[in-house]
């Protein structure tokens, strides 16, 4: 999304045998489909030796060049904002001149396996677990083969800890109260992946006094969730009549609860009178609660309140939260959604950053929307709503550009529950095609995932040829940049996926599932500035090189499906993200380098980075540079 003045992006990907002519022929074609009549401009030129193509016009948000290029079986995309009527051309143009007269290779790695193969990732690969007939099965990418761990026959629901060592899964049984002998209540457990260990964490009885069930009550966790980094649980419960409605979507939260897997310690987060959604920061330090009327920040070590947010004064006497947001990837802020005017088609809505340090809070944007639902890019860079001229007519999502200064968030996987656009950890947008019905009731549809062109201002605009999953598709969480878990509908089935287009059947008609993408652990360690140091001056509008040396401090390798990604603070034109590159082994240093723009105002700067593992979460060291500008 090219919203500010000077910016330049670059994407890398497998070139599937295509040249740039063929990419960039695919590009105009798939332009003149969604804008008829469009006139894009084409012209030839050399980036680092190689023949490149670039396309001036392409739809999207704002004016933009597009280069494409081929280098060692992999494709670069540079995509720069070019509006020659704007005032800051001059700037927009001086980089384009830098970027594409320096541009250099890094030495080419050996091109990933496929991604339906197993060892995908060096060091580890995906582990799902999954239910089947009440027993809970690890299915290993590594060997194709599923274990049975659990075979109690009870289990209702799983979760795997971000690590992919523990396993919580939830059982169910039943008792007689009220004249009715078939009553439920769970209780919640813990197991090693390989089945060791396995212990009860929160028994049923325990359950009920928490959510205080009346002794004919069901009762279940209906939210459950591992905090990241660690092995701690965060949990609500909740109270329903399993002769009566049965627990629907809509039966209350109660409370919020956190029990840590290895002590077996737990305390009280939120009370049963509450019902709060929760969401744990990508640190694992702070736990975010919240609900129609305001946000409160947790420490997750303690139970400490650190933050109080209401809602009255953003959203006033008429408006609420929606029940949701997100964190800011560097955990120093949450975002919020907020209802503003309410309309019974057309609501209008802001997103607000609110940093739990207690700084003030800052309104991002205002836009109208048909449904409380925003899902974002990882990178921070846009975000996408639904609109709607009237409630039963067409809709589609609008794909809105967010502030410069937010940076990366901390996407959840699973945002396919209300939205069929989603983007892969690795910052790429899709869209599912959609479900209809022939006059004979029968489904068609949802049998194919198309990529989003880069630029797109909504999600009509697709570019290249579809990913085709063979089946009706009801949900698709994604594992890594590259694969995803999702289920069909009849028959009911679990699939691991991948953006090449393999698919491997894991499991029929499974009830829960969860995966994690490594078995490996990522870490990183800050070896060196190699170039400028911290408080350099630079003038106005000058470009300069900042370059770290990071050691590989964990045990996984590191290949190209890592990135170096920035994190908080002023981004000076540089990449929002950008593949590795090289391979780098446990142990190994690398030199890692962002061309960057010091700004045209005076003042000091700061800029902070970081790296991301194949399933989108950073790790490790957070290098910085820091200059001045007099």
């Amino acid at each position: 999304m090219l919203c500010h003045s000077a910016s330049a992006f670059i994407e890398v990907e497998d070139a599937a045998g295509r040249t740039a002519d063929q990419v960039a022929d695919q590009a105009i074609a798939n332009a003149e489909v969604s804008a008829p009549g469009i006139e894009i401009e084409r012209e030839n030129l050399t980036v680092a030796g190689k023949s490149a193509i670039a396309l001036d016009g392409l739809p999207g948000v704002g004016p933009t060049r597009w280069i494409g290029f081929v280098h060692g079986g992999r494709l670069y995309e540079l995509i720069f904002g070019w509006d020659e009527a704007s005032e800051d051309f001059p700037r927009m143009k001086t980089l384009h001149d830098t970027i594409v007269s320096s541009f250099a290779f890094l030495p080419l790695s050996a091109p990933p396996p496929a991604s339906g193969a197993a060892g995908t990732r060096a060091g580890g690969s995906a582990a799902v677990v999954f239910i089947e007939d009440g027993n809970v099965v690890v299915w290993e990418e590594a060997t194709g083969q599923g274990q049975t761990i659990v075979d109690s026959g009870d289990v209702i629901r799983v979760e795997l800890s971000d690590d992919a060592q523990l396993v919580a899964f939830v059982r169910s049984s039943f008792f007689a109260a009220g004249g009715y002998d078939r009553n439920e209540q769970s209780s919640l457990w813990v197991a090693g992946r390989d089945g060791s260990n396995p212990r009860e964490l929160v028994p049923a009885q325990q359950l009920r006094q928490q959510v205080a069930a009346a002794e004919a009550d069901s009762t279940n966790f209906p939210r459950l969730e591992w905090i990241p980094n660690t092995h701690r649980l965060l949990y609500s419960g909740n109270t329903y009549e399993a002769h009566g409605y049965g627990e629907g979507a809509h039966t209350a939260l109660k409370g919020v609860f956190l029990i840590d897997a290895e002590t077996l310690e737990g305390f009280e987060l939120a009370s049963l009178d509450t019902s709060f959604h929760f969401v744990p920061s990508p640190d694992g330090r702070l736990v975010a609660l919240v609900d129609t009327t305001g946000l409160l920040v947790f420490d997750a070590e303690s139970g400490r309140e650190r933050l109080e947010f209401p809602a009255a004064p953003v959203a006033g006497n008429t408006g609420w939260f929606a029940g949701a947001g997100v964190w800011t990837q560097d955990s120093r802020a949450f975002v919020i959604h907020a209802v503003v005017e309410p309309a019974n088609v057309i609501s209008r809505y802001e997103l607000w950053r609110v940093p739990v340090d207690g700084s003030p809070e800052e309104k991002l944007i205002s836009f109208p929307a048909g449904t409380a639902s925003v899902v974002f890019a990882p990178d921070g860079s846009q975000a996408a709503v639904l609109g709607a001229a009237t409630a039963v007519g067409p809709s589609a999502r609008f794909l809105m550009p967010l502030p410069e200064e937010l940076g990366p968030v901390a996407v959840p996987r699973d945002t396919f529950d209300f939205s069929h656009l989603t983007w892969s950890p690795a910052g790429s947008a899709y869209i599912l095609e959609e479900l209809f019905f022939d006059e004979q009731g029968g489904m068609h549809g949802r049998r194919n995932l198309f990529p989003l062109c880069p630029n797109a201002a909504q999600d009509v605009e697709v570019c290249g040829p579809p990913i085709h999953l063979g089946e009706q598709t009801e949900w698709l969480e994604w594992v890594d940049g590259s694969r995803f878990l999702f289920v069909t509908y009849q028959p009911r089935r679990l699939y691991l996926g991948s953006l090449d287009g393999s698919v491997t059947p894991i499991a029929e008609a499974p009830q829960s599932f969860d995966a994690e993408a490594a078995t490996c652990r990522d870490d990183s360690e800050f070896v060196a500035d190699v170039t400028i140091p911290d408080g350099t001056s630079f003038a106005p509008d000058t470009f300069f090189q900042k370059t770290w040396r990071i050691r590989n401090s964990g045990d996984c390798t590191w290949d190209a499906s890592y990135r170096l990604a920035f994190l908080s603070g002023d981004r000076m034109s540089g990449p929002r993200s950008a593949p590795l590159g090289q391979t780098v082994q446990p142990g190994e240093d690398v030199a890692l380098s962002v061309l960057l723009l010091a700004p045209a105002e005076a003042g000091t700067y700061r800029g902070q980075w970081t790296l991301f593992a194949p399933d989108g979460t950073p790790f490790g060291t957070k290098p910085y540079v820091q200059i001045q500008v007099p």
